[in-house]
């Protein structure tokens, strides 16, 4: 099947900026349940792509001491793979894999080009907390956002969930730089490595319902899939996968991906590859082997891993517009061109269809209206669909590593991390067991953090590779800590006689 891709600028071609106004803020569509004063109109904003006035928001590989992992899902290489224990050379000569997912096996899929709907969701502007009062942190949030964000970005797009309710659902910016296509609530984005926890989710449920074990060995489900140490490669389960524990080195043979090679190709290579630790012992990022969970997935039900996901997840939940792979993205009416920067200022580019062919690591697309009914079910709200068993399993710490290893730096703040099923696990400053993931493909940016115990959550998305997303989790556990020591000053005070 050929694919169509839209004209993009190309290196060459000459940019014309073109100055449109932006509402940094929009109007109020939705209710509150708080008594509220009505939100402040921020000006506008003459958008020309230009990133002068804020350098930070200029795209750079990231450094480790962020939020953002830096891993090849969101960070490609283009040279083919070197000859070493991860990336065999790519004359080496293994026999195929029946049971591995094939590009052949996606193409035939249902969801090939799914029929993504054009939607019409309303924004939700954050209620106006006043200073003291406990979900202040809503409001700082979301003017962070519209403020020090939005302006330096195509476009960006929030929720913010407090006390397990939906406070914030915004929109800001352009769909494509350079044009007027303002984005919407039910644009669709690219979540990149995002997609982890989608596919952790979406297994669980199978788990749930007992056509699966967290303990059943890959090699059991897919024969054919072979480890160089046979010991250690029959030792290896789905809680492994999902876990980042398989015992290979970090982003085993991701880089076959990268060189343009089949998710199939990958695997075959991975009885080349030496392991590092016992299976279970160690932890080390994967794209590769998280993705057999998906082949595991696909072999228990008897369909393609996408079909199984669209059935047990994103239907049940409502996520409209979400979906797995290029075809469907393209095909999705609402959707945002990714962005690079140039310079000072972003310029459309290509999709990447590399990490499309890993779907259950990197594979799938969301709007954030989408994100806010995922947070929503993570955070205990559809029993019907995720039990709080279910949840307890995907949101508890099972591989543990260091801040470092979960790409947070030394902040004092961080501790405890782990990797659980599909979330990096964690504390920070007072507060137990924030869940985390983040996102880069090119062109893209995606975060997701929240907390079940405390009933409160953020995704972020946006079209652009911007140095800003990298501390947008801890600037939301940042105010949202402060709020709740302002509050327990304030009722202090007025318990005081």
């Amino acid at each position: 099947m050929a694919l169509v891709f839209s004209p993009l600028l190309s290196a060459n071609d000459k940019r014309v900026t073109i100055p449109l106004t932006l509402p940094i803020q929009q109007a109020i569509n939705a209710p509150s349940s708080a008594t509220t004063s009505s939100a402040p109109t921020l000006n506008s904003t003459q958008f020309t792509q230009t990133l002068e006035h804020n350098p930070q928001a200029v795209v750079s590989n990231p450094p480790q001491a962020t939020a953002q992992p830096a891993q090849p899902a969101v960070q490609p290489k283009p040279a083919p793979p070197a000859a070493s224990r991860a990336n065999p050379r790519a004359d080496d000569k293994i026999p195929p894999a029946a049971d591995i997912a094939s590009d052949e096996a996606i193409r035939n899929s249902k969801l090939l080009a799914k029929k993504i709907p054009l939607i019409t969701t309303a924004s939700i502007a954050a209620p106006r907390y006043p200073q003291g009062h406990p979900e202040a942190f809503v409001t700082q949030f979301e003017d962070y956002v519209a403020r020090e964000i939005a302006p330096y970005v195509p476009g960006v797009a929030i929720v913010i969930v407090s006390q397990g309710q939906i406070r914030s659902l915004q929109a800001y910016g352009v769909k494509r730089a350079g044009t007027r296509e303002k984005m919407t609530p039910d644009t669709v984005f690219r979540l990149a490595s995002v997609s982890k926890p989608v596919a952790a989710t979406a297994t669980a449920i199978l788990v749930q319902e007992g056509q699966l074990s967290w303990n059943a060995k890959v090699t059991s489900v897919l024969p054919d899939v072979k480890f160089k140490s046979t010991r250690y490669g029959e030792q290896i389960n789905l809680r492994h996968l999902l876990s980042q524990s398989v015992g290979l080195p970090s982003h085993a043979n991701t880089s076959v991906i990268e060189a343009g090679m089949s998710y199939a190709e990958a695997v075959r290579r991975l009885r080349l590859v030496n392991f590092v630790c016992q299976p279970g012992k160690c932890y080390a990022y994967q794209n590769i082997t998280y993705s057999l969970a998906g082949d595991m997935v696909s072999k228990q039900y008897g369909k393609p891993f996408e079909d199984f996901v669209e059935d047990k997840l994103f239907t049940p939940l409502n996520m409209r517009s979400a979906s797995f792979g290029l075809e469907s993205f393209l095909a999705s009416p609402n959707r945002a061109s990714p962005h690079i920067a140039s310079g000072k200022r972003w310029i459309p580019t290509h999709v990447t269809p590399n990490y499309y062919r890993i779907p259950p690591a990197a594979g799938a697309n969301a709007s954030i209206v989408d994100m806010s009914r995922f947070l929503m079910a993570q955070l205990g709200k559809r029993p019907d669909v995720l039990s709080p068993a279910t949840l307890k399993q995907l949101q508890a710490r099972v591989t543990h590593n260091s801040p470092a290893q979960n790409h947070y730096g030394t902040r004092d703040a961080v501790g405890n991390t782990a990797y659980g099923l599909g979330w990096r696990v964690f504390d920070y400053g007072r507060y137990k067991n924030f869940a985390h993931h983040g996102g880069w493909v090119k062109g893209f940016r995606s975060e997701v953090v929240f907390n079940r115990d405390l009933g409160i959550g953020m995704v972020f998305l946006t079209n652009s590779e911007t140095r800003l997303a990298r501390n947008v989790i801890f600037k939301f556990m940042d105010l949202h800590e402060i709020a709740q020591e302002e509050a327990k000053k304030a009722r202090r005070t007025a318990a005081t006689p």
